[in-house]
């Protein structure tokens, strides 16, 4: 068939598939579909056909929640992606190495200042990136949903608001790492959890025993500090070790699993250092999130290298980065590639930081400095000359910064 015909088809069945889940919702008694659900499903392509499968597999469930669940994923949907990092050097060549090349961090760290000093400047490419809005399957979502609301069964799951349960169960994935149905694979693996806590315990208890569980059987290995990609479930169950951001998304991918509340937060650079800090979070019976701190991360809190603490959200956030700007700007890592939520007063003792400048209406960044390098940790846009950035972490070296061509230049202020 002719491509353009293909295509065609192509159009004409993503119109009758619409058209028929919207006489579905009709028939149902929940009908119409929400309108951010329906602008979502506009900007799919091929994949189309996966999301619509998905709402007519719930459309006539009796708890509305499987349907409600569907909606939620969906809406929110478009502006989440996977990306694929890659390690280059300057004549562009991919250098491809596995952590346990390395019989140490420092051998590691070795051939890496090597390469560096030999003219061969290492970084962190974008290889691919990976729209679930494209990707995603309706088994994945119909799996994520059935699994998700089972988890409401467990006594301590009593706990939380239904708000909760969208927010911080519900959802497939944490940051910009590939989705899969982690899930499935962790009740089988953990069902132990289950049945290691009295049938009355609370949040709290099932917490603690997964943080603890992971601290022990999982290391953290400073090697994989240098890999640009998420552990997948299946690799670091095999590894059994990562850095803190593997570490934090199985302590977080198990608490949701179980019911629990959970997300990740983080420090995208920690001051005078050569990585950032990750960990999971998980929420109480009472609500307040409780840090799943890796070993021996506790005293970072205390020597002011902290300049800010983020949690990942799924929902959209209006206020960040992400939201505000053009998508095809060109933003630094962590900054303007995903939403969420500044809760570094949770943490830090914070202050306000200010710079002048003679420009207005500018967008800068608050960096510090890590890995040899300047890397910004927040944004905001000067007005009246007036660089403003607030909650920051007391007692850093802070310096401004500007994107130009692509690269972080330290800005000169008065």
């Amino acid at each position: 068939m002719p491509p353009r015909l293909t295509a065609f088809v192509f159009q004409i069945v993503s119109i009758l598939s619409l058209f028929m889940l919207a006489q579905s919702c009709l028939k149902s008694d929940n009908p119409g579909l929400p309108t951010d659900v329906v602008d979502a499903i506009a900007q799919t392509g091929h994949n189309r056909v996966e999301i619509t499968k998905t709402i007519g597999y719930f459309i006539d469930a009796e708890d509305s929640i499987y349907l409600k669940s569907a909606f939620f994923l969906i809406a929110n949907m478009p502006h989440q992606y996977a990306v694929d990092y890659t390690i280059k050097n300057e004549k562009n060549q991919e250098i491809n190495f596995e952590p346990e090349d390395f019989v140490s961090y420092d051998s590691l760290e070795n051939w890496w200042s090597t390469q560096q000093a030999n003219g061969h400047r290492l970084f962190y490419e974008t290889k691919k990136f990976s729209l679930d809005k494209d990707t995603i399957s309706a088994k994945l979502l119909i799996s994520t949903i059935n699994q998700a609301i089972a988890s409401r069964s467990y006594p301590w799951s009593k706990a939380y608001t239904t708000t909760d349960f969208f927010l911080y169960i519900l959802p497939y994935r944490f940051e910009n790492e590939h989705i899969y149905d982690w899930r499935t694979s962790i009740l089988n693996d953990f069902s132990w959890i289950a049945d290691s806590v009295q049938k009355n315990a609370k949040a709290e208890e099932v917490i603690q025993l997964i943080n603890d569980y992971v601290n022990t059987n999982f290391v953290f290995d400073k090697r994989y500090l240098r890999v640009a990609n998420v552990q997948t479930y299946p690799e670091i169950m095999l590894s059994r070790r990562g850095n803190q951001s593997d570490l934090a998304h199985l302590k977080a991918s198990i608490a949701r699993s179980f019911g629990i509340p959970a997300t990740i937060d983080y420090t995208p650079y920690l001051a005078d250092s050569i990585s950032g800090l990750f960990f999971a979070v998980a929420q109480d019976s009472r609500g307040k999130f409780i840090p799943m701190l890796p070993v021996n991360s506790i005293d970072l809190f205390k020597k002011n290298k902290i300049p800010k603490v983020y949690q990942r959200i799924f929902v959209q956030n209006e206020a960040s980065l992400f939201a505000q700007k053009n998508l095809s700007l060109k933003t630094p890592p962590y900054i303007g590639h995903y939403h969420y939520l500044d809760v570094s007063s949770d943490y830090l003792t914070v202050e306000d930081i200010d710079f002048r400048n003679n420009t207005s209406d500018t967008l800068y960044y608050i960096g510090v400095h890590n890995d040899k390098k300047w890397r910004a940790v927040d944004w905001t846009i000067s007005k009246d000359s007036l660089v403003s950035f607030r909650d920051m972490g007391k007692g850093i070296n802070y310096q401004l910064l500007i994107m130009q061509n692509d690269s972080l230049v330290r800005v000169y202020t008065e």
